[in-house]
């Protein structure tokens, strides 16, 4: 199930990303815990469901949170690797803190 509030996780996590899935796909959340955890390379990680953008409901968007000392670059390569391999058609938009 997906944590709908990740405060808790502060201030040792914050949100690095938003996955927006195209609307005919969903990713559980055990799945995309298990991408990101392999792309961050470690399992001190968090994910999280949005609640759907008013502009469009029927895509799914997903919050991707790490530790403040991650590889941003090379966890972005490696996921968005996976999820090419597994056919996904999405966005993945970083979080400048």
């Amino acid at each position: 199930r997906f944590s709908r509030e990740q405060e808790a996780m502060a201030p040792r996590h914050r949100k690095v990303f938003i996955l927006h899935l195209s609307p005919r796909q969903s990713i559980g959340p055990n799945d995309l815990h298990a991408m990101w955890s392999s792309a961050c390379r470690t399992t001190d990680v968090g994910v999280s469901r949005n609640a759907p953008p008013l502009r469009d409901p029927s895509r799914p968007s997903y919050g991707l949170w790490a530790s403040n000392t991650f590889d941003r670059d090379g966890a972005e390569k490696r996921l968005r690797t996976m999820l090419d391999a597994r056919g996904y058609f999405f966005s993945l938009t970083g979080i400048i803190h």
